[in-house]
């Protein structure tokens, strides 16, 4: 009778030790799975990422041609202009006052990481915390992008085109030329002064910040890129 209740207890417990190895191989094993998926979004992440930076310092050149169209039309208003003043030049500037971008922008691969849960695969703490924070950010500069665009869509273009015959990109006149292809507008009548000035000034203090919006990001991008590289061993 001892005998058989020993044979059963080391059998149980034989079958107690097979459960719990195969359930820890099991973990083992899509834990492994996890890490390497996580490192596959890591990469395509790193690749986003790349792009965002190349993007945001294309955004700042732009605001930096649009902050010296609005600066330039501002000074213009303020030396009593007439009809004849609207040179050519001076409608460049102008056009480059209603320069405002859109941030071509690819959060898929975060999104996929942050609903997985699985951050903590990441050895990295500041990683992580810096990934959170930049695409955090990346919402606030597209609110700034919208709010200048429909600024200038829905009030701007709107009152010069009584007093535009044209707003227009032509990459075989050079010297039309504004900023890459943002288009250039063509007054055939003089506007109101006060409200050209008015429209520059405003555009002038947000295309500033966002200016130092966008290379705020590219540092950060930078930064990131740099943690992600230790991440990746690459």
């Amino acid at each position: 009778m001892k005998n058989n209740l020993t044979r059963g207890g080391i059998e149980f417990l034989a079958v107690l030790l097979g459960l719990s190895g195969s359930l820890s191989i099991d973990s083992i094993v899509k834990e492994k799975d996890q890490k390497v998926q996580n490192t596959k979004i890591l990469k395509r992440l790193y690749d986003n990422l790349v792009a965002d930076s190349s993007d945001g310092t294309w955004n700042v050149k732009a605001y930096e041609r649009g902050i010296k169209g609005s600066a330039n039309v501002i000074k213009w208003c303020d030396s009593n202009p007439t009809l004849e003043s609207i040179t050519n030049d001076f409608e460049k500037d102008l056009s480059a006052m209603m320069i405002a971008t859109i941030f071509v922008h690819n959060d898929e691969e975060y999104m996929a990481l942050k609903n997985s849960g699985r951050t903590d695969l990441i050895s990295n703490e500041d990683l992580v915390i810096e990934l959170h924070r930049y695409y955090t950010d990346v919402g606030f500069i597209k609110t700034l992008d919208q709010y200048q665009n429909n600024f200038v869509q829905n009030q701007i273009i709107p009152y010069l085109s009584d007093f535009a015959n044209e707003n227009f990109h032509d990459k075989n006149k050079p010297s039309d030329k504004v900023y890459m292809n943002f288009p250039k507008v063509s007054l055939y009548r003089m506007p109101d002064i006060n409200k050209i000035r008015f429209y520059a000034s405003n555009m002038l203090t947000w295309q500033k910040y966002a200016k130092q919006q966008y290379e705020s990001q590219v540092k950060k991008v930078i930064g990131i890129r740099e943690l992600l590289r230790k991440e990746l061993e690459l």
